[in-house]
């Protein structure tokens, strides 16, 4: 009865069709493609661990249904996670023994066997995962999400959609000043820099940083509130043709962060998820075409973000199709991190052998926030890795992975322990999602998920510092809810004072 009180408030939400999870079979390809990878592959290049990994990646998704994805709602964070996952596993793998690993920034190639012993302690993170995945979403539903459900279910209120938006533009007023030096920004890449030793280390700095996702997310709340109010199944080409112009809002005003990709493609991955979900179905055809077409202007704008380019000089292009097979290999294995890097970095640091016992882990979780966490950024993991591939250069621009930190601090327990509550974490954001009935909740849940989900590759300290300086509107947004009921709650309540006047004039 209890439990059935804490859901009343979510109204249709409980009336939702169940999960609907994919079906295994596809997987049956990926052990064939591993197979005849490291058969072709030279004998210098085989990594026999491919095949453990493979295997791995789909007993689980024969095994556990959690573990598969999710067809009801295919961009949701869990699936970016097991997609992340498929990379790491599989893809990556294959494609160090079709083309051969790339070195990149690291100094040499770790050995062989160190790859290999990477590979397989990520298999490791994969299993934790998918069983902290398979223990949440068997858990019965708790007071606190409903709470929280009920909370994030509320849509937005029009002077809240206006305070987030003049917050917004006061942070872009504070960090650049003028227009004209707005506009300078995106004409010359390295006005960027000159405005970052401008304000790093100042309030006008720290407030300009922490105020200018306001307008994003006050952006995504006024269509979000429209859509929440006045939406028609007949009108879903306005809600969509709104969406598109909202994404472009999106790009252009976290652009502003330093042209940094995924400041804007994870808001814009939200913003489709929600799409997905309240308005109208979106086919992965479609995403994939959006893709296809925007993988030139991500390449090229990550080149403008470090290399000036010279008027009236071109860059060569590749011309034979396995050239350009190479140079995809290199980009996957790079963002991806893989098993090179990770190898490389146990290897460098003896397998273990010294511990840290969480000293980095905490330090990664302090070193984003200002001023506390000044002292920690030395012996943070990122700190740690990037000293292992540079030595004491000072660059700091490889990102460490969640597993390879865990390990450094408590070993393979840590891993699988650490990427167990990484799946009791993201089960329970997709939940949440599942309750939640406006489309700002939707969004809310949908792009802390999405970062989360990202831990499969990245590090704590981009984590925490995501949750610290982008998701403040949200937490405005919750607290405001919170003061409001409290405010509500207390003027139902009867004063004793006034109870015990009324007694004694009687």
């Amino acid at each position: 009865m209890r439990l059935a009180n804490t859901f009343s408030v979510l109204g249709p939400a409980l009336s939702r069709p169940a999960v609907q999870y994919g079906r295994p079979q596809w997987t049956l390809c990926l052990p064939l493609l591993t197979l005849t990878a490291l058969v072709l592959a030279p004998p210098d290049l085989r990594l026999i661990s491919s095949v453990f990994a493979c295997i791995t990646f789909v007993l689980m998704q024969w095994l556990i249904p959690e573990c598969r994805f999710r067809k009801d709602n295919i961009y949701c964070a869990q699936n970016l996670a097991f997609a992340l996952f498929l990379m790491r596993l599989v893809i990556v793998p294959v494609l160090i023994m079709a083309v051969g690993p790339v070195q990149s920034v690291l100094p040499f190639l770790p050995s062989k066997e160190s790859m290999e012993w990477a590979l397989v302690i990520d298999v490791f993170s994969f299993i934790g995962f998918c069983l902290g995945m398979r223990y949440m979403s068997a858990r019965p539903l708790s007071r606190t999400h409903g709470t929280i459900a009920a909370a994030l279910s509320r849509v937005p209120s029009r002077g809240l959609v206006i305070a987030f938006v003049v917050l917004g533009a006061i942070g872009f007023v504070v960090a650049f000043g003028s227009i004209g030096r707005f506009l300078e920004y995106f004409r010359d890449p390295y006005t960027d820099g000159q405005l970052t030793k401008e304000l790093s280390g100042s309030w006008k700095g720290f407030l300009g940083t922490v105020l200018r996702p306001f307008l994003a997310i006050g952006f995504v709340s006024v269509w979000a509130r429209q859509l929440d109010i006045s939406f028609h199944r007949n009108k879903a080409w306005k809600y969509l043709a709104g969406a598109a112009v909202l994404a472009v809002a999106i790009v252009i005003a976290n652009l502003t962060f330093s042209f940094n990709r995924a400041a804007f493609l994870f808001p814009l991955a939200s913003l489709i998820a929600v799409c997905n979900v309240r308005v109208k179905r979106i086919s992965l055809a479609m995403i994939g075409t959006l893709a296809a077409c925007a993988i030139p202007f991500l390449i090229s704008l990550g080149h403008y973000r470090t290399t000036p380019v010279p008027v009236g000089v071109e860059y060569e292009v590749p011309k034979t199709l396995f050239a350009s097979f190479e140079d995809l290999s290199e980009h996957i294995q790079i963002y991806m991190t893989g098993p090179q890097y990770t190898g490389f970095f146990y290897q460098e640091t003896g397998w273990g052998q010294h511990l840290l016992g969480g000293s980095s882990l905490a330090a990664s979780a302090l070193s984003p926030i200002p001023i506390l966490g000044k002292g920690s950024r030395e012996i943070s993991g990122l700190a740690i890795f990037n000293r292992a591939i540079y030595g004491n250069l000072g660059y700091e621009d490889q990102i460490i992975p969640l597993d390879c930190e865990l390990f450094a601090n408590f070993h393979l327990p840590g891993v699988v322990l650490g990427f167990f509550g990484l799946g009791m974490l993201l089960a329970s954001l997709q939940r949440l999602f599942d309750s939640v009935t406006s489309a700002f909740g939707l969004f809310t849940i949908h792009y802390v998920g999405i970062w989360g989900a990202m831990l499969t590759v990245w590090s704590l300290a981009i984590y925490v510092q995501i949750l610290f300086y982008f998701c403040i509107p949200f937490y405005t947004f919750l607290a405001l809810n919170a003061l409001r009921k409290l405010i509500r709650s207390t003027r139902r309540t009867v004063p004793v004072s006034a109870v015990s006047i009324g007694e004694f004039a009687r």
